[in-house]
């Protein structure tokens, strides 16, 4: 199985995802609420080890399509975004991490910043993101 789909896989667990809704990969609907989870560039490996191992990076971003045509909902989609970056802490406090293939181990998961509004539309609709990143020990 790829990272991606395991990444996938891991968050759609979250609670706070709208029920019936889907979470894309590389891909976002023009209807709210949608989900999307999209690879980034960065380097993979951060740290080798003298056994041939290394500690590696997989940033992704989470995305969302949502309805910005008043305040209270902008309000509500950038709360979204805050209490799914402290899930993502809680998770990896609790070492709840995603299952990885043979030979690499999920060490850590978390927000590396803010959600923003990304892009909005003249149909009052915007595409929300957050920055993360899935941090991994592989094995030779």
């Amino acid at each position: 199985m790829s990272m991606i789909s395991r990444l996938r896989t891991y968050l759609m667990t979250y609670s706070g995802l709208v029920a019936n809704k889907p979470l894309w990969v590389d891909y976002l609907g023009q209807v709210p609420t949608e989900y999307s989870i999209s690879p980034l560039a960065g380097s993979r490996i951060v740290e080798s080890y003298i056994d041939g191992g290394s500690l590696r990076e997989f940033p992704f971003a989470f995305s969302s399509m949502e309805s910005t045509a008043d305040n209270l909902e902008r309000l509500e989609t950038i709360g979204f975004y805050e209490a799914f970056a402290d899930w993502l802490e809680a998770q990896t406090n609790a070492g709840t991490l995603p299952t990885l293939d043979s030979g690499k181990t999920a060490t850590a998961i978390e927000a590396t910043g803010w959600a923003y509004l990304y892009q909005s539309s003249e149909s009052q609709t915007g595409i929300y993101q957050i920055q993360c990143k899935l941090t991994y020990d592989q094995t030779p």
